[in-house]
């Protein structure tokens, strides 16, 4: 059985085929299947991976296993089936040792990696195509995070404060700034201008690389931001809800919202995924160059209000657990969408402070990894709760590699 809790992703291989990625009791697990979903290989790997802080696509069908540093980092070959440590001998510098605080990818394909060393600010270029790897100039306390697609701009932290300095691809400084307000952040990169989130107001600003505005948003649209992000058209993606299931709160019901702010700073529109929902929670959000945005969220639905404790809801109530897929384009407009297979709970009062489970359906109740194929096609890899085998007996630790 493989465990929903542990290490899940998906990718495709050389030939389009694809591959799940799993951590099982006997170790690391790589399954490919073909377009019927019919598994060609498997192999199995006798390693057991730790303190995986993320896990990175690369060009040519790898994946990084990011640790704590790339010394504790694995790198994943679907198409010869081999998982290996990170070389960082290849590094050289004492690289591999260093604590990663983030990675991230830019410039149409490197590998940024990026964090604090002996109270030195440092980012690491791995270009996995060329084979090479580049330490970027530049003189500070830490590196908080690192965008760009035709340049590099990153958050670094030095004797001003919080500065924002910008490189173009030769990779010489173009231009920094100070961050003066202790709620903004950098969040991305707009046709090479910096862009700023103000973590309590929810604004956005984007700035050129000397700090000057070149434009606004004031946010009124959203009240709850879960996450952001800039694409490499320029706009800037908001998502998040209002949703809440608590003991105080009650039961707030909303639905899955997606703000595309335009290069321009104009809301080109606010959408609604889903429907009256709780427990939302996001799994993956990606922008394409023509404006596509592909958002996958799952979410409550139903009777929820009876799980609380002392409901007075009767009994037997249903909940149902949906896994959604969107695509939006520029304009706004829904223009495909999966709905993975729904799971049913039927509950019952067994106090006036216990609730328990009577019946339910076998369906897909939490995503655990999605994998864009392009903007119409992609794979997903959900838990899947209610299963049974053919002796009626629960099977609690199954997954479902699903291709859209």
């Amino acid at each position: 059985m493989v465990d929903p809790a542990a290490l899940n992703e998906v990718l495709t291989d050389g030939n389009g085929d694809t591959v799940h990625v799993s951590e099982q009791d006997d170790g690391l697990h790589l399954t490919t299947y073909d377009a019927d979903g019919v598994i060609v290989l498997e192999t199995v790997v006798d390693l057991a991976v730790t303190d995986i802080q993320q896990a990175v696509d690369l060009p040519n069908q790898q994946l990084l296993l990011v640790g704590a540093t790339l010394a504790d980092s694995w790198l994943v070959d679907s198409n010869s089936h081999q998982i290996n440590p990170f070389d960082v001998v290849a590094l050289g510098m004492g690289m591999g040792d260093r604590p990663i605080a983030g990675v991230s990818t830019v410039l149409g394909g490197p590998l940024a990696v990026f964090g604090s060393y002996e109270d030195l600010g440092w980012v690491l270029l791995i270009d996995f195509a060329a084979g090479s790897s580049q330490l970027v100039n530049l003189t500070a306390q830490a590196v908080n995070a690192v965008f760009g697609y035709e340049g590099l701009m990153l958050e670094a932290v030095t004797d001003l404060g919080r500065e924002v300095i910008s490189y173009d691809a030769a990779l010489s400084e173009v231009g920094r700034f100070v961050v003066t307000s202790s709620n903004e952040e950098l969040i991305g990169d707009s046709n090479g201008r910096p862009v700023l989130f103000n973590k309590s107001n929810h604004n956005v600003r984007t700035m050129d690389v000397a700090g000057v505005e070149q434009w606004a948003f004031e946010n009124s649209e959203l009240e709850t931001v879960d996450g952001k992000s800039v694409g490499p058209d320029g706009s800037v993606v908001l998502w998040g809800d209002n949703a809440k299931l608590s003991l105080l709160l009650g039961v707030v019901f909303d639905n899955a919202h997606v703000l595309r702010i335009d290069a321009e700073g104009v809301l080109a529109y606010h959408y609604l995924g889903g429907g009256d929902m709780v427990n939302i929670a996001y799994s993956n959000v990606k922008q394409f160059d023509n404006g596509l945005v592909q958002i996958s969220f799952q979410g409550w639905t139903g009777e929820v209000g009876g799980l609380l404790l002392g409901s007075s809801l009767g009994t037997p109530f249903n909940v149902t657990k949906r896994v959604y897929h969107d695509f939006i384009t520029a304009g706004g407009t829904k223009t495909r969408w999966m709905l993975e297979p729904k799971r049913l709970e039927t509950y019952s009062q067994c106090g006036s402070l216990c609730v328990s489970i009577v019946s339910s359906t076998e369906g897909h109740c939490k995503n655990l990894d999605v994998f864009n194929i392009d903007s119409k096609r992609l794979i997903s890899v959900s838990q899947v709760c209610g299963m049974k085998d053919e002796n009626d007996v629960s099977q609690p630790d199954v997954v479902k590699v699903v291709r859209y």
